[in-house]
């Protein structure tokens, strides 16, 4: 089952939600923090959420998230603070490719598998 913003995004540029152009990033953390997220893959199977989104079931290394926002900086201030960001990765692609990342890529600064950061579903 999609979620609304998902649907909203399709509505919008009239394309299925996974050929929607955008930009895939990930971030790195010295520290690791909770998060504020649309992803439930970072939530946990019970998530805590607040106005601005999900929250990380955990406090994690690293974050990797799409976006067709121009200005991608927005959206990734809403995960946590800039000034703890450090962003490792940013290249044009679509969902596929933030899941690929996901589950595939590892950070280039630690090396560490981003697949770490997921919380455990059960």
């Amino acid at each position: 089952m999609k979620e609304q913003w998902e649907l909203d995004l399709q509505a919008k540029y009239k394309l299925p939600i996974e050929q929607i152009p955008g930009k895939v990033y990930a971030l790195h953390y010295e520290t690791p923090r909770v998060v504020k997220s649309v992803s439930r893959e970072y939530a946990g199977r019970d998530p805590q959420e607040d106005s601005s989104g999900l929250l990380s079931a955990r406090p994690i290394r690293h974050y990797v998230g799409w976006t067709q926002q121009q200005n991608p900086r927005k959206r990734i201030g809403k995960h946590a603070p800039l000034a703890v960001s450090e962003i490792v990765y940013f290249e044009p692609g679509t969902l596929p490719d933030e899941a690929e990342l996901k589950l595939a890529g590892r950070c280039p600064k630690c090396q560490e598998p981003y697949r770490d950061s997921i919380a455990a579903q059960p």
